[in-house]
């Protein structure tokens, strides 16, 4: 009987150390999914990183419900691509990109967008009175209509704007009555030269926006608003100045119309910008060299009023229809001269 008894101890003894080898084995686990850990990446990345879910009004964690069941069927790179472009879709957020390895880059959001300019039908304004480009594509200017305004366009905040050489062109044209600055075609871009620029045209020192970013990993909530200080320089221009604008401004472009809004001798006309003023603080690298960007900055009026998904409604909104272009009027350009008191241009 003694014998009996200690030959069931010992294989309850040896059955016990078993059974823990057979729960961990590698043999009889699978690995995680490599798409649902990439899913499960991503939306952990924007719920301890993205700034917008207040103003967006997205419940995240639904969201993370609703996908998260079909990254367990995505099979290929093309349908996690898919997959993620759906899943932060939801944001409509145009500051939210995903980028292949060759960093072209895929929008996961893409409003639709009335451009309220026509560039030949600017330029048969503008040619006759001269107009240069400065730099190709980046900025020019002339002396335009009968009263000679300085009339320039910045049609890209580019890092090559020569924010020097701007300063260089502005600075004789000091005591002209007024002045035309024409960004209705300038999307997003760099925030350097947009500061540089507006302070040629600041008198004092005064708030240009507020900005803020998340508290932390652990929470949705925002820091308080922090002040963007316009600090003006040894001369200004100082004169009345009309400021064109529209959709296509977004991103940086919406920075220097936040800030130009803010010094009493600007006066915006054209229509509302985009409303896009996310900023991603870095591009994250995911699996297969693919990487998102993820916002965590947001910028908002000196008065608070959020820009993202509202942008900024100008002081005087004028229409441009196809209607206008067709029989080759620019009905903002005439209105930015009439702001001026000054003869507006015939086509």
């Amino acid at each position: 009987m003694r014998r009996k008894i200690i030959a069931l101890l010992i294989t309850l003894l040896l059955l016990t150390a078993l059974l823990p080898g057979c729960i961990d084995s590698p043999a009889t686990t699978e690995p995680p999914d490599e798409f649902v850990s990439e899913f499960q990446l991503i939306w952990d990345l924007f719920d301890g990183q993205y700034v917008g879910f207040a103003v967006k009004d997205v419940n995240w964690n639904l969201i993370y419900n609703q996908y998260n069941s079909q990254a367990e069927d995505v099979s290929s790179r093309e349908e996690m691509t898919e997959l993620t472009v759906a899943m932060l879709s939801e944001l409509t957020d145009y500051h939210v990109l995903l980028f292949d390895p060759s960093w072209n880059s895929i929008k996961t959001y893409s409003p639709e967008i009335t451009e309220n300019y026509d560039m030949n039908v600017l330029m048969s304004y503008l040619e006759p009175w001269d107009f240069q480009w400065m730099q190709e594509d980046i900025w020019g200017y002339c002396l335009a209509g009968a009263d000679s305004i300085p009339y320039f366009v910045i049609a890209s905040w580019s890092s090559d704007f020569n924010s020097s050489l701007f300063s260089n062109v502005l600075q004789p044209l000091l005591d002209r009555p007024g002045l035309i600055l024409d960004i209705r075609m300038t999307p997003g871009g760099v925030e350097g030269p947009v500061n540089n620029t507006t302070r040629m045209f600041v008198d004092e020192l005064r708030v240009g926006y507020l900005w803020q970013q998340r508290v932390s990993c652990d929470t949705h909530e925002l820091t308080e608003p922090e002040e963007y200080m316009l600090h003006p320089r040894g001369w200004f221009f100082g004169n009345p100045i009309v400021l064109l604008t529209g959709e296509m401004n977004s991103g940086a472009s919406e920075v220097f119309v936040c800030e130009m809004a803010e010094l009493p001798h600007v006066t915006l006309v054209g229509g509302t910008t985009l409303g896009a003023t996310d900023w991603p603080a870095a591009y994250w690298e995911l699996p297969e060299n693919w990487h998102v960007a993820c916002p965590s900055r947001t910028i908002l009026r000196p008065d608070s009023s959020v820009i993202e998904g509202f942008g900024i409604t100008p002081d005087i909104v004028v229409e441009a229809t196809e209607a206008d272009f067709e029989n080759g009027v620019d009905p903002i350009l005439v209105s930015a001269f009439e702001s001026l008191g000054a003869q507006p241009p015939v086509p």
